[in-house]
This record gives structure tokens, C-alpha cells and sequence, in this order.
């Protein structure tokens, strides 16, 4: 039975070896390669991720990879050596079998769904291990240049212009989805895979189970870059692609100060204007397809460095700036739950996990760091009292998925910019039965008096002014927006979002 994701959904993304797992299996951390996650071991913490509030969870790789290396050891389950198998490094025999059938998987998945809980099934068709090409043809296999031919970090890359490729991985993705009841896949290093292939996988696989749900990875960060992410979801036909575009615009104004005008969304004064990530949302302009199918995030296991992070690098100190670092976290949280599509968490982001790509032989593992459970009460199901990083930002995490499930406007809404320059950003999320208004300071200071939005015909029917002048409040405090005459009157703290609802 497929359980597709949607836009309903709140995705939390775990790299599995550093979630959760039997601590005997553990290796010595410092040695950051093994450290013993399991899917058992996430299986044992949906307590945790029901009680946040998460609806799907999103895995990396399963197959059976390379062993260890003289450098390197694939915690991260990338380099696979098996497609047909499941590795048994991720499985402890605590909940699940140990064996490495896809069958296993597929309970895995069962268990989660019994939960309520939607998996995503990362999936890699780019490549294999490092030395792994030995157990494939060698025929199979392109050594050239470029972003599709030329090898990936210099890991054997399948020619998928060989028909032979492209029908194995086929067969192993129907396999993954009948036996391993997989029915949301993450697709990898999508831009280094020959087209041909999407062309038979959309005919193939989406022909056959049309329910099944793919969320590329693009991975270009740039605005400018979106004609590369618009040409997977309007020509390629997937069902959605990893928003880097909107998190590289959050980062860039709510952290690093940079215009919300340039990034975001234009303020509509004339069409000279360039254009912001928000404003690729129209496919009549060369714009995504549907922009409400977009997966959208703030930090993951690839990109510099956690979002906390980066706020802690703007905002130093363990007093003030600690205190501001956790103020402009939950700003961008704010910004990616209010915003349109599939908002997704990289796990311990809810409770200001940190974590930097290295430039030494550590490379990505500090950005891949354990999962701190320490911290968690295991009652509760929350961040130990007391713990003020922790606490702020998971409370203000939980609030703001809490309200995302209650509002239609919030999951649904299309997108209408209202006022944008360079530290003000304020949107309607408009659906057919409700309205959400979202306002974003970004200064230093608070407003020194109200600002007026001015609310137009022009711009939303008046249905919709009425949804808006009928009583709107602020999402924490109840306070009712203020109209005045055909108006939006609003006075934002510094760098703070207001959300009414």
C-alpha cells in the first residue's frame, strides 16, 4: 500500500549511522567513522519524532557498502557494493531481522507507518563504492568529463546511456518498492545521472505506481541556479526537488543580512526588478511547476554548516550572542514553516545541534555529528529543563509544526507577496476557505512605529481582504491584526517573524 508524502507532511531527515543505536556497537567517537546507528535504533525513537510532531522521515542509504578503506569508512551508507541488499552494519537485531533481505526494509517501513510515520528512501543510481566496480560489468561503467560523466569525487560512475545500467537500476528500484515497500524515494547526485534515465524511469516506474513520491537533490544553491532545479520538475517529471535556491536565500538575509528584496521576492515596483527565489514560483515565467511540492530546508548533511551554526558564527558569545544566535535560528525556522512547500528538519536541528564541513581529513563528519540523546528526557520525550539552547529552540519548533498541521492556509496557500525591501518581507498564504498573513523584520530594531500594508483589490479578490479584516490573530499571543481602512497596520520586533492565522 502506498503512503506517498504531501504537502501535509513534516519531513525529519537522519543520517541513520549517527541517530540511534545500540551504544556496545558503538566505535570510539573520536574516530568518526562506525558509530553504530541502526534502523532499529530509529524504530526505538519515534517517540521522540511523534512527539515533535514529525510525519515522515527521510533515511540515507541501506544497501550493502564497501568495508573500510585505509581512509575512510562509509558511515554514511553512499558507496554501495550491493544494490540488492540491505547492510547489516544498519541492522542490531534489537526490533528488526537481521537479515539483508529488501524484505526486512519493508518491515521497517510497516513499523513506521503503524506509527504514523512515512519513510523516504534515499536512493543512489550515480554510483557505487569506492573498488565496488569489480562486482559490475566493466562495461558499465564512463570515465570522462563534466558534470554527468565525469566521476564524483572520483567514485565509479555508471554510464546510464548504456541500456544494460539503466535497466538494472529500474529492476532494483520496482525490487526496493515491492519488496521493500518503498514508497517515497530521495534521489541522489540527480544532475550527475544522464537524462535518458528519467526519461525510462518516469515511463517505468511512475507508470507503474504513479503514487510513488521522489524528492530530487539539485544541488545548486544559487537564485540564479533555478533554471537548472525548474528543468527536473518540468521536464523530467519529478514530483519534486530539494529547494536549495530558498534556503540559501533565508541564510543569506536572516542570518548574514543580506536584502530580502534581492533574494526573496521583489517589491513589485516595476518590472525592471530582478527577481527573488519566490518569484520563480510562476510557471508562466519560466517558474517551477509547482512550487508547493518543493521540499524546503535550512541545513543538511551536505551543505557548510548547520543552520545553528551559521548563527553562532554571525552572532558569537556565550551571553548575548548565544541569545541572539537562538533568536535568529528560530527566525529562520519561522521562515520555513510558513513558507510554501514540504518543510524538512536535519535531525537535532530542533535543538540547536551545531556542526562545520571541515577542510581536513574530518571532511563532513562534524556536520554529521551523533545525535546528543543525553539531552532528551526519556519520559518526556523532550529536551531536559534547564537547557536553554535545547529548550528555546525545540519549544518554538514544536509550536510552529503544531500550527502548520492546524492551518490549510500554511500547508496549501498560494503565495502573494504584499510588501518587500530590504528588511521587511510580508505575505498572504491564500487558500479557498482560509488566509495566513506572515511578517518578517529583519533589522536590528524594532519598527519605531506601524508599518502600512496596504491591502488591494489589485492584488487578492476581496474575499480574501474579508477572510483578512475578519479576524486574523498573532499564532502566540491571540492578539488581533490591526486594520485600519483598507490597511494591514503592524509594529514587528527586531528580527522576528509574526505569523496570523
Amino acid at each position: 500500500m502506498m503512503n506517498p508524502v504531501n504537502q501535509d507532511d513534516i519531513i525529519y531527515f537522519v543520517v541513520t549511522d549517527r541517530f540511534f543505536g545500540d551504544s556496545k556497537r558503538y566505535a570510539d567517537p573520536a574516530d568518526a567513522l562506525i558509530h553504530g546507528g541502526t534502523l532499529d535504533g530509529i524504530l526505538s525513537k519515534l517517540d521522540y519524532l511523534i512527539e515533535l510532531g514529525i510525519t515522515a522521515i527521510w533515511v540515507t542509504p541501506v544497501y550493502e557498502n564497501i568495508l573500510k578503506t585505509d581512509s575512510a569508512e562509509p558511515y554514511h551508507y553512499y558507496w554501495a557494493q550491493d544494490f540488492k541488499k540491505i547492510d547489516q552494519r544498519l541492522l542490531d537485531g534489537s526490533v528488526l531481522s537481521e537479515s539483508p533481505e529488501l524484505t526486512t526494509f519493508g518491515t521497517f517501513v510497516e513499523r513506521c507507518g503503524a506509527r504514523g510515520i512515512k519513510v523516504i528512501l534515499d536512493m543512489v543510481v550515480n554510483h557505487c563504492g569506492y573498488g565496488a566496480e569489480s562486482r559490475f560489468n566493466p562495461n558499465w561503467f564512463q570515465d570522462g568529463d563534466g558534470e554527468i560523466e565525469e566521476p564524483l569525487a572520483g567514485l565509479p560512475d555508471f554510464d546510464h546511456d548504456n541500456t544494460e545500467v539503466v535497466d538494472f537500476f529500474i529492476q532494483n528500484i520496482k525490487a526496493w518498492i515491492t519488496e521493500g515497500k518503498v514508497s517515497n524515494i530521495r534521489m541522489d547526485t540527480v544532475k550527475h545521472v544522464e537524462p535518458k534515465f528519467w526519461h525510462y524511469f518516469k515511463s517505468q516506474i511512475q507508470g507503474e505506481f504513479p503514487d510513488i513520491f521522489m524528492v530530487g537533490e539539485i544541488l545548486v544553491e544559487d537564485k540564479d541556479g533555478v533554471n537548472k532545479i525548474v528543468e527536473y520538475q518540468n521536464f523530467h517529471d519529478f514530483e519534486s526537488v530539494f529547494d536549495f535556491p530558498l534556503c540559501t536565500a533565508l541564510r543569506s538575509t536572516l542570518i548574514y543580512d543580506e536584502s530580502l528584496s534581492s533574494w526573496l521576492a521583489r517589491p513589485r515596483l516595476s518590472d525592471d526588478e530582478p527577481l527573488g527565489v519566490l518569484d520563480n514560483d510562476n510557471p508562466f515565467k519560466g517558474g517551477y511547476r509547482n512550487p508547493n511540492q518543493l521540499v524546503t530546508l535550512l541545513d543538511n548533511h551536505d551543505l557548510q554548516q548547520r543552520i545553528v551554526s551559521h548563527a553562532r558564527t554571525k552572532h558569537k558569545g556565550d551571553g548575548v550572542g548565544l541569545d541572539f544566535a537562538i533568536k535568529v535560528t528560530k527566525l529562520c525556522l519561522g521562515a520555513l514553516f510558513s513558507m510554501r512547500g514540504i518543510p524538512q528538519l536535519y535531525y537535532g536541528t530542533e535543538i540547536g545541534l551545531e556542526g562545520w564541513k571541515r577542510g581536513d581529513s574530518q571532511g563532513d563528519r562534524d556536520l554529521r555529528r551523533d545525535f546528543p540523546w543525553n539531552v532528551i528526557d526519556s519520559q518526556s520525550q523532550q529536551p531536559i529543563s534547564g537547557l536553554k539552547k535545547e529548550r528555546d529552540i525545540y519549544d518554538w519548533t514544536k509550536s510552529l509544526i503544531s500550527l502548520r498541521k492546524q492551518s490549510k492556509a500554511l500547508r496549501y496557500g498560494t503565495t502573494v507577496t504584499l510588501w518587500s525591501d530590504d528588511l521587511v518581507y510580508a505575505f498572504l498564504r491564500v487558500t479557498t476557505e482560509e488566509v495566513a498573513f506572515v511578517i518578517i523584520n529583519n533589522g536590528y530594531l524594532p519598527m519605531s512605529q506601524p508599518l502600512s500594508i496596504s491591502l488591494s483589490t489589485s492584488t487578492v479578490s476581496p474575499r480574501v481582504i474579508g477572510l483578512i479584516t475578519n479576524g486574523l490573530v498573532h499564532w502566540k499571543t491571540n492578539q488581533a491584526l490591526t486594520i485600519n481602512g483598507e490597511s494591514i497596520e503592524v509594529l514587528v520586533d527586531d528580527k522576528t517573524i509574526d505569523i496570523y492565522v
